[in-house]
């Protein structure tokens, strides 16, 4: 269970750090005291930068599997040319 927790602790501390490298976290502060007692602290989540970032992924996941999958067939028929030789 513990290892389970680390897990899911480490996988969020990359998802905020990715968050933040690409935009969809923003942290503000803002003090309006003159002594600088209070501040208020805002985190803004751009939703619609995270699902572009999340579109471009699938897009390039699915080329990539494409590309992967035209050279499987290129093997697959350079083993059979092979085999029927032999």
């Amino acid at each position: 269970m513990t290892k389970l927790l680390g897990i899911l602790f480490v996988l969020l501390i990359c998802v905020g750090g990715v968050g933040f490298y690409r935009g969809w976290f923003s942290v503000s502060t803002h003090s309006d005291e003159a002594d600088g007692q209070k501040m208020e602290v805002n985190l803004t989540v751009d939703s619609d930068k995270a699902k572009q970032d999340v579109e471009t992924v699938k897009d390039k996941a699915v080329e990539l599997t494409e590309d992967a999958q035209a050279e499987v067939r290129k093997l697959e028929d350079q083993a059979k040319e092979n085999f029927k030789k032999d």
